[in-house]
Parts: C-alpha cells; sequence; structure tokens
C-alpha cells in the first residue's frame, strides 16, 4: 500500500498494491458502548491554537477531524478520547498534530490513554486515527499527508510534513510523546489508497518519543512510517486489515521490541506484516527507506488453511528499491515468510540490507526471489508455532508471545554490528529472537493493563 497523497489524482489506486474491503472486515463487539465512565464529555474544536490540556475526568470527543496548529496539546495519564463516526469517509474523525504542534500524551501501564471510537458498537474504520507531522527528512520535497481531504482544511493549517526539499530537515526534530497509548477502530479511508492508519507518522523526527504504543482493529496499516527518523520501542499490532508496519519514502527510524498478531475471524484485504518501499517508483531518492528492526514478533495466523482463506500474503514484504536491517526477529504464520522484491542480495557487497539471525517460517514458502540467507533459521509448512515453541501465540483472547524455556529462541545468537547504536538505543543484551524474553522485564512489557487483546 504505497501512498502518495495527490487531490484529484485517485488514478494511482489502479497501480498500487494495496487493495482495501472494509466490509470484509468483520464488526467488533461492543467497546463498553461511548462514555463507559460516563463522564462529562467536551468536542475537541477544529483547530487548537497554543497549548491546552487534555484530563481524565472529560471524555473528549473528535466530531471531524482536529488540528494541533501551535503549542502543545497534553493528554493526562488515564484519558479516553472518542472518534465520532461520520456519514463520508472524507470527513472521519482524527488527531493531527502538525509541524508546528507537538503532543505530549504519557499515559502510564495500569492508566493508559485510550483513542476509540465513539459508538455503541465499535467496528475498524470507525474513525481516522492520530496523525504526527514533522520536519525530518523524507525523500521528497514536503508534500500533504495522505487520508485527509485538502479543501477541508482550514485556512492557515498545514499539513504537510518533511524538512523542506527532499533530504533535508532536522533528523532531531521532536513532535512530542506517545506513551502507554492504545488506538482501537481507526483507519477510516477517503477514497482507495488514500487512507488514514491507527499511528500515521510523517516526517517525524528522533527527537519524538514512542513507546508502548498499541494500535489494534483497524481498517488499514497499525503504523506508517513516511519518511522521518522517529525510533519506537514496544509496539503492539493487532489484527488490522492492512499492514501492521508499513515504511515509505526515506524512513531510517529503529524499531525494538513489537509483536504482531491476527485474529481468525477477519478477512483481511491486503495482508502483510511489514511492507516496506524506498517509493511507489521504485526510485533512488535518498534518504532510501533502511528501517532498523530487532527483536520483532510477526505473526499471522495458526494454519496454513486459515491464513490463506483469510488472505494472507507475507510476513514481511521488501520491495520498490528499499534496503533494511532486520535482525533477531521472527517470522511465522503466513502464506510466504519472506519477500524479498527490493532487488540485491542482503549482507553482500555495498548493497545496504542486511536480514540475519531470524527465524522464519512459512506455509507455502519460507522466501521469494531469493533464498534466506544462510545465518537465519527457517522452516517450511507445518504448525506455524512448532519451530517457534512460543508459549500460547495465537490465543485469541490472550495471547502469549514469550518463548518456552525450551525454545530455540531463547539462546539464538544476535548481532547489532550494522544497527545505528552510539546512544545506546538498541538494547544489546536482549540475546533472544522475538519481541518476548523468556523471563525478566522483556517477557511481561505488554502486561499491567495497557494493551488489550480480547475485544
Amino acid at each position: 500500500m504505497k501512498k502518495q497523497f495527490l487531490v484529484l489524482v485517485v488514478a494511482v489506486a489502479a497501480t498500487v498494491s494495496c487493495k482495501r474491503n472494509i466490509d470484509n472486515f468483520a464488526p467488533r463487539g461492543a467497546n463498553a458502548g461511548p462514555n463507559p465512565d460516563g463522564l462529562p464529555e467536551s468536542v475537541l474544536p477544529l483547530v487548537i491554537d497554543g497549548d491546552k490540556t487534555l484530563t481524565s475526568d472529560t471524555l473528549w470527543v473528535l466530531d471531524g477531524k482536529t488540528y494541533v496548529k501551535n503549542g502543545v496539546l497534553t493528554i493526562d495519564e488515564g484519558t479516553r478520547i472518542e472518534g465520532v463516526k461520520k456519514s463520508t469517509n472524507d470527513s472521519a474523525s482524527a488527531l493531527i498534530i502538525t509541524r508546528s504542534g507537538q503532543i505530549d500524551a504519557q499515559g502510564s501501564s495500569s492508566n493508559p490513554i485510550i483513542f476509540t471510537s465513539h459508538q455503541e458498537t465499535a467496528a475498524v474504520g470507525d474513525w481516522g486515527g492520530v496523525v504526527i507531522l514533522g520536519s525530518a527528512p523524507i525523500n521528497k520535497p514536503d508534500t500533504s499527508i495522505e487520508g485527509i481531504n485538502l479543501p477541508s482544511v482550514p485556512d492557515g493549517v498545514d499539513i504537510k510534513y518533511g524538512g523542506g526539499s527532499a533530504n533535508a530537515g532536522d533528523e532531531n526534530d521532536n513532535s512530542g510523546t506517545l506513551r502507554f497509548v492504545r488506538i482501537e477502530y481507526a483507519g477510516a479511508a477517503i477514497a482507495p489508497n488514500n487512507e488514514l492508519n491507527g499511528l500515521t507518522l510523517g516526517g517525524v523526527g528522533r527527537g519524538t518519543t514512542l513507546d508502548h504504543i498499541e494500535s489494534a482493529l483497524g481498517a488499514d496499516d497499525a503504523f506508517e512510517f513516511f519518511g522521518g527518523t522517529v525510533d519506537a520501542k514496544y509496539l503492539i499490532a493487532y489484527s488490522q486489515n492492512d499492514d501492521a508496519f508499513d515504511f515509505d519514502f526515506g524512513y531510517k527510524g529503529r524499531i525494538q521490541f513489537a509483536v504482531h498478531v491476527r485474529r481468525e475471524a477477519e478477512v483481511f484485504a491486503d495482508g502483510n506484516g511489514i511492507e516496506s518501499d524506498n517509493d511507489g517508483q521504485s526510485s533512488s531518492a535518498l534518504p532510501n527507506t533502511q528501517a532498523q528492526i530487532s527483536n520483532m514478533t510477526v505473526l499471522g495466523l495458526k494454519d496454513a488453511s486459515t491464513a490463506s482463506n483469510r488472505g494472507l500474503l507475507n510476513a514481511a514484504r521488501l520491495r520498490r528499491n528499499t534496503n533494511y536491517l532486520i535482525h533477531n526477529s521472527v517470522f511465522a504464520g503466513y502464506p510466504n515468510g519472506i519477500a524479498f522484491d527490493a532487488g540485491g542480495t542482503p549482507g553482500t557487497g555495498s548493497y545496504a540490507s542486511n536480514f540475519a539471525y531470524n527465524t522464519v517460517h512459512g506455509y507455502n514458502s519460507v522466501t521469494t526471489t531469493i533464498s534466506l540467507p544462510t545465518n537465519n533459521d527457517g522452516v517450511l509448512g507445518g504448525d506455524a508455532n512448532t519451530l517457534l515453541s512460543l508459549i500460547d501465540p495465537f490465543n485469541q483472547s490472550a495471547p502469549d508471545f514469550r518463548p518456552a524455556a525450551s525454545s530455540s529462541l531463547v539462546t539464538a545468537s544476535t548481532y547489532f554490528g550494522d544497527f545505528q547504536n552510539a546512544d545506546g538505543f538498541f538494547d544489546t543484551g536482549a540475546t533472544f529472537r522475538g519481541a518476548f524474553a523468556a523471563t525478566g522485564f522483556n517477557s511481561t512489557w505488554d502486561r499491567g493493563g495497557w494493551a488489550k487483546y480480547n475485544y
């Protein structure tokens, strides 16, 4: 699903791979209804032009789009924000933090900040999601973020992202903080291939803090990174309709400790775990997309027939001239494990990609285009969890992604030498494969009440 938002140029849809069909994605049960705690309600304004604080003693309602034009939007621990479902997707409710604004949303493990639907019975795509725009480099001139109908944007509000010209901007740009945040039922689309996501990040810089964020039950991607350099830890992509993690337009950030899993009931329109492109034209524009990923677990569905019948494709699709550094990770439960469609051979010569010390399973194929590099482990067919020995990863209400003590993932060799880690972002003590350790803090980082699986 590669997307360059251009007003009226929806013909692009015919040439891009995303084929979302929200009607095939089953509605969920009740989310305890809107405003489950009976709080007084306050509708957020169209434009926030200056500092504003959202407190937990009020239910804050997004009735359409709210743009943070200037200042800092502070959201207190335990605050609930609900998006109204609109009659047309092009008017979908969403929160947009522009380049001149910031967000400071810091929940806690036991008291997260929740963005969700305002419907009595919530369903995927009820509202738009959270969008953060920054001034970090992208590989094209400043562009308008997709998923927003430009004629509806208020005068004086900038919805572009990037640092000016291509490959320019502030790598350390700071758009604020998201910590212990859950985003549910988002991803409304204004047109095919022009969609919002659970969390959309356009040109967001490394000064921004993203950790302990769940994007659940979205109609499009869980997390989409359009360029930028933002880093993230402790991410959950839970059963979104499209991709779990989507990288594009020169994204060069770092991700460690992230998990993705699907539910069995839905039909998925374009089901990849990771999708990574340099851009939609396979250009060599700089910066070249190169997500640096360690300790990620990407899971589809537990058996081959279900995975195929539900429309799953690849645990990761690396294409359109993208680069990548992916180590110490686990990919399983998809018809195909890794689609190496970007060109080149990872880990050889001057090619700026490396896929190493990972465990890959596929029901029909472990890889396409090239073979799995020799410093990885692969298995074809059978039960997705046979090789992994995770405790209970496909439990539909309470998955447990920890490896059993006997799992080969616990003592798998690791390598961080390719990564940019002078600042110590990567925990190099994580000498295991996948998002979770068998014991210790990194075995329980999704516990405590901030994350939710039982919908």
